[in-house]
């Protein structure tokens, strides 16, 4: 089975958060006769670069789990999801994730952080924005508080597949992605559930 969290448009937004471009309204530096010139005054307001996104009010300290993402479930947690107790971790272009089946391996779930996207769910909102082939869908939603976009390349939630990305703190989100679950709506509140469990283990500390 795919891994939808981290594959694909997973990893093409770890792609855009690592593509040099400027800001409009990024000052650039000159140098007139030894002097540095940014081109605005101090006063100047900083150039807003979240391209809509919330920012995230109650950050959680999420380093721990980053490298070891079957950490945050716990075997209780995949019992009331209806996943196997334990979790198999692998890696996509040095991005760990890990990917829960249901005892009859018919599904999939995958979670992992999407630690390259320096600017967390901003990158997110500024690859659905620049480039109009990225998302084939863009819903924001927020996750047990915090700033959430269910998103995909490509609408197959009919069928089962889907992906939600989620703000825990302004530089850092972590991804849960579906694979053959359940059909439509109930699609979205799967890995929404899923989400919410990580969220508590993070808040948790473990």
């Amino acid at each position: 089975m795919r891994h939808p969290a981290l594959t694909l448009t997973g990893l093409a937004l770890i792609a855009a958060a690592l593509t040099a471009c400027t800001e409009n309204g990024t000052p650039t530096p000159t140098t007139n006769g030894g002097t540095t010139n940014t081109g605005t005054s101090s006063s100047a307001p900083a150039p807003d670069n979240t391209y809509g996104a919330p920012r995230v009010t109650d950050p959680i300290d999420a380093a721990a789990f980053i490298d070891k993402p079957c950490t945050l479930l716990t075997t209780t947690q995949t019992t009331t999801l209806g996943l196997a107790p334990q979790g198999k971790q692998d890696q996509a272009q040095g991005a760990q994730f890990c990917t829960w089946l249901t005892p009859d391996e018919r599904e999939d779930y995958t979670v992992g952080f999407l630690a390259a996207n320096k600017n967390g769910l901003s990158d997110t909102y500024r690859a659905d924005q620049t480039n109009p082939n990225h998302s084939a869908y863009f819903e924001p939603t927020t996750v047990s508080g915090y700033p959430a976009v269910f998103e995909d390349g490509n609408d197959d939630r009919d069928r089962g597949y889907c992906n939600i990305v989620v703000g825990v703190r302004d530089e850092l989100t972590f991804r849960v992605g579906a694979g053959g679950g359940p059909k439509g709506k109930a699609c979205d509140d799967k890995i929404k559930q899923i989400a919410e469990q990580a969220i508590a283990t993070m808040k948790n500390g473990g």
